[in-house]
């Protein structure tokens, strides 16, 4: 799903760049389409893998895995990188935030009556500050084994 969601937003992007606005407009409601799709599917994947801290340390099958206590008294390198909590506490905004800015605002520049080159450069900026967005929110939101070791998950 992640390389049909990177290829259209791409595809899309190009189209606003070319100047090709029926095309553009057609990709963008595509793009956005695949990309809550992938939202969805994404959010799904940890719960449907069945890791749990038996499978994050590999020692399930000796016996029953607990956490007794925390290997750290305080935050390390794996938590810092693998365990990201304000990309999942502001998940929704960001989306949303996302698929506004990469989808509907160029939409709606498009669309509008009084078309004009500074209206499809706004689209085209636009379209690029949405896909960072959902690019930094990708990574931002990754799920990691790391996380369910040290509890966080």
């Amino acid at each position: 799903m992640t390389p049909l969601n990177f290829l259209s937003l791409s595809i899309a992007g190009g189209a606003l760049l070319a100047g090709q606005v029926t095309t553009a407009m057609v990709l963008l409601v595509l793009a956005g389409v695949v990309q809550i799709a992938t939202w969805w599917r994404g959010d799904r994947a940890l719960a449907a893998s069945g890791s749990d801290i038996a499978s994050a340390t590999r020692l399930g099958d000796k016996s029953s895995v607990r956490a007794f206590e925390p290997p750290h008294t305080g935050s390390n390198y794996l938590l810092r990188e693998f365990v990201y909590q304000i990309g999942r506490k502001h998940a929704l905004k960001l989306r949303v935030i996302a698929i506004a800015l990469m989808v509907l605002l160029p939409l709606l520049l498009l669309l509008s009556p009084v078309f004009h080159h500074l209206a499809a450069a706004l689209a085209v900026l636009s379209h690029a500050a949405g896909v960072l967005t959902s690019r930094w929110l990708f990574f931002a939101q990754a799920e990691h084994v790391v996380g369910i070791y040290y509890g966080k998950r």
